[in-house]
């Protein structure tokens, strides 16, 4: 069991199980992040909204299923904003895959500066 800590949901840390079976999941949201990008297109509206729409819900039911979140705190992360969703999300698919927390600040940094950059 892994601790990690989203104090946007609650104030202890949640305890995750760093098992096959949750990885499988990890990859399984990340498969269909990946497919959301290619579903997007200016030339089908609905469909990319659609894709939009399903992707949010799997990342929702991931991060809940994930944390085993409580009525209340499904609320507080269904309050929150979409980056704000996606990041716990991918500080959760971080430690499921082993990384650490200090690991974990060091690529989301290095993330940040990255996007500050102009090719």
């Amino acid at each position: 069991m892994m601790k990690i800590s989203f104090k946007e949901l609650r104030k202890t840390p949640f305890e995750v199980k760093g098992s096959v079976k949750n990885l499988k999941k990890t990859y399984a949201v990340q498969l269909n992040l990946a497919k959301l990008e290619d579903a997007m297109s200016e030339d089908a509206p609905v469909a990319s909204m659609e894709a939009v729409l399903g992707a949010l819900d799997n990342v929702t039911d991931y991060v809940i299923d994930m944390l085993k979140l409580k009525p209340a705190e499904i609320e507080a992360l269904e309050d929150l904003s979409q980056e704000d969703v996606m990041t716990i999300a991918q500080r959760l698919n971080m430690r499921i895959m082993g990384m650490t927390e200090a690991e974990i600040e060091e690529a989301l940094s290095e993330a940040e500066t990255d996007e500050g950059l102009v090719e």
